[in-house]
């Protein structure tokens, strides 16, 4: 099969098109480069921002709030066990505000209580400095769009081109600094060669990789596989937020653990209030503790019928259910309890990043949850979004002021061989250029996805995560022998090959920590 070639040059190449990479694309083009955005699916109306909550940590209003940014610093490092790196502490924390503001510039607009923002409590955080986006959508399945659209719409207006529907298989590394990408066309059978100063990851975490995600399918890990086949360091892969908030039934919604510092608690099928077994805290306590009081629940026979626990909101007065919470009310239709469990949510670790965003390899700069360093062993509420507008627009900014413009003349043929470096079977001869795989490549997904699950979920032990290393040994060798005929097989093929790199990633980290942490927890 012979593939079309589309070869294009940038100052900045952004790799996903959330939150995170419309900061950057929005700062990169604002500074007079050329800039483009390359994303799996639509600019703006794809990946995991589309379907966030849109709750944002600042300390917007110190005095109303009596909070300080040295309060969010002190939170945040004792939510990530003093794990996380202090320098981008203290960057989210320092220039949350300015963040949130420049947001309101660019058309995000957020809740407010009469003549100010609307500020709210969350687990983990001592003092009320959870703000959120309202906006463009009715359905709770696509609340961020009030954050991504505006943001597309203004890179677009600043002359930062799109290039959807793309695969990213490679970045270009020459002379040991990155200086582009290699893309799969999702669309026609079809090479992308980008070749740009610098280059962004932002293409988020890897909820595709289990079975239970609150994340979107597609964000399955690339970031990583990207990063790590790169050159770049990762770190804090062992370190996975489960959200122990998660309807039972379809459609799956995620709610928002605000309610607990009004009052909501969960239960088990007894009716008993558990969480002071697992943390003084109670229904207070940090995402992870609270997931893993769900499991624990739920395993030792406590849960539902359905499988899970329920999250009473009755002591929540009314009205404050109604201000507050709409979308929670919406979904309750009016009972106060609901039948939830925990599931995936965010990777607090990724490629490792300095305060200036960048990667360990020269011309990669890297944001959002493809990054690791801010979040040590956990995540609080609110910072995953605030971090992807911080360090996003400084990723943008930088990343800029960092180019060095590569022009080297790639042919099919030399990308081909640089591609089969990476990826051992590259496409074999005779494949043909039909977008439809001829076999179903969901047999070996799908043991990934119940391997991850299983192995390095919630709980964790030694003995299975040495099953997930054999386990995923195996899924590598059978990819290497499954029937490959079609374009459409090629795409699936290179999608789970950097499954597979981020999935042992993950599972190394894991094993590298015989104790438990945060959201890592060896139960050995």
């Amino acid at each position: 099969m012979v593939m079309e070639l589309q070869q294009y040059f940038t100052d900045v190449l952004i790799i996903g098109a959330g939150l995170a990479g419309l900061s950057a694309a929005v700062e990169a083009a604002g500074a007079g480069k050329r800039v483009m955005i390359a994303c799996k699916g639509r600019v703006g109306r794809s990946g995991n921002t589309v379907i966030t909550q849109n709750n944002m940590a600042v300390v917007w209003d110190a005095l109303r709030t009596n909070d300080s940014i040295e309060g969010h610093i002190e939170d945040t490092l004792i939510g990530g066990g003093h794990l996380n790196d202090p320098d981008l502490v203290q960057v989210l924390a320092a220039e949350a505000a300015e963040s949130i503001g420049w947001l309101m510039e660019h058309g995000v607009r957020f809740q407010r209580d009469k003549e100010d923002l609307l500020i709210k409590g969350s687990p983990g955080h001592t003092r009320f400095r959870i703000i959120r986006a309202v906006g463009v959508t009715k359905s709770n399945r696509t609340l961020g769009l009030a954050l991504s659209v505006p943001l597309a719409e203004k890179a677009e207006a600043l002359g930062a081109e799109f290039l959807e529907r793309i695969l990213i298989v490679s970045l270009l590394v020459e002379e040991g600094r990155v200086c582009g990408a290699i893309g799969l066309d999702r669309n026609k059978a079809g090479l992308s060669l980008i070749c740009a100063g610098s280059v962004i990851i932002a293409g988020g975490g890897a909820g595709g990789l289990f079975q239970l995600s609150t994340n979107v399918p597609d964000v399955c890990g690339d970031s990583y596989a990207l990063g790590y086949q790169a050159g770049a360091a990762v770190r804090d892969l062992e370190f996975i937020q489960f959200h122990p908030a998660v309807t039972v039934s379809t459609p799956r919604l995620v709610f928002s653990t605000s309610p607990f510092a009004d009052g909501a608690v969960f239960r088990n099928r007894h009716g008993e209030a558990y969480m002071k077994r697992y943390s003084p805290q109670g229904d207070m306590a940090t995402r992870d503790i609270m997931a893993r009081a769900n499991f624990k629940e739920i395993a030792e026979d406590r849960g539902t019928e359905g499988g899970g626990v329920i999250a009473d909101f009755s002591a929540v007065p009314a009205e404050v259910m109604t201000r507050n919470y709409p979308d929670i009310c919406g979904a309750l239709q009016g009972s106060t309890m609901i039948e939830v469990a925990p599931a995936q949510h965010f990777m607090n670790g990724g490629i490792a990043m300095d305060s200036e965003c960048r990667s360990s390899i020269p011309g990669l700069w890297v944001c959002g949850e493809a990054a690791g360093g801010l979040h040590g062993a956990n995540r609080l509420a609110g910072n995953a979004l605030t971090e992807a507008a911080v360090f996003g627009r400084r990723a943008g900014r930088l990343a800029a002021n960092g180019c060095k413009q590569s022009r080297s003349v790639w042919s099919v043929s030399l990308i081909e061989n640089y591609l089969k470096e990476r990826y051992g079977r590259w496409a074999d001869l005779g494949i043909s250029a039909d977008l439809t795989p001829t076999n179903s490549w969901s047999e070996l997904k799908q043991e990934l996805k119940q391997c991850m699950s299983l192995y390095a979920g919630v709980v964790r032990t030694e003995k299975g995560l040495g099953k997930a290393k054999g386990n995923l040994l195996s899924i590598s060798d059978r990819l290497t022998n499954w029937p490959f005929k079609s374009y459409g097989d090629l795409l699936r093929y290179c999608e789970l090959k950097m499954m597979l790199l981020a999935a042992n990633l993950i599972i190394n980290a894991c094993l590298k920590r015989p104790v438990s942490m945060g959201s890592h927890y060896r139960e050995d």
